[in-house]
């Protein structure tokens, strides 16, 4: 009967891992096509470029679009986050250094610096699609696009953590 419960926790673990990773892949991969989709309703909005200074009237749509984008990705990083990192691992690398340890800790840290770029990307998307912006000045219309890549990046920054924090909860490395 003890083998039978350890097996029950084991295939619960699994699977709640699995439906995580479908969560926050299915997160970031929203952000990413939604913030795919703010750019196009970006581009749609009448402009006028003279040289290097651009005016262009701010679109609502694209605005509202990336800022549901941004709120995907940050409820997906909060969620690797919360899921994928352990106090545990981070005392084990302070305590008993260890390979696979140094490893999830790397992970951590590259979805951290990649949260962090896709969000300052979407925000500046965010902030050239305000009302209040003035309509005239230097701007880069693929913000937005650049912000959606990092997003699909995080996705697979997020996956590999999680299976780094497997790795480093069961090698003995």
């Amino acid at each position: 009967m003890g083998k039978g419960g350890k097996g029950g926790k084991s295939g619960c673990f699994s699977v709640t891992i699995v439906l995580c990773i479908l969560v926050i892949v299915g997160l970031d991969f929203v952000a990413g096509i939604v913030a795919k989709q703010a750019e196009v309703a970006q581009d749609e909005v009448k402009h006028v470029k003279l040289w290097i200074l651009e005016c262009k009237a701010p679109s609502q749509k694209a605005f509202m679009l990336g800022i549901i984008a941004l709120g995907c990705l940050l409820v997906a990083h909060i969620i690797a986050i919360i899921i994928g990192c352990s106090i545990s691992n981070m005392v084990k690398v302070l305590v008993v250094p260890k390979l696979s340890a140094y490893l999830n800790m790397a992970c951590l840290s590259l979805t951290w610096i990649v949260a962090i770029l896709g969000a300052g990307l979407l925000t500046l998307g965010i902030w050239m699609n305000r009302e209040s912006r003035s309509k005239c000045g230097f701007t880069d219309k693929h913000i937005l696009s650049y912000g959606s890549k990092v997003c699909f990046a995080h996705a697979a920054f997020s996956v590999v953590l999680y299976v780094t924090t497997i790795v480093s909860k069961k090698c003995p490395l």
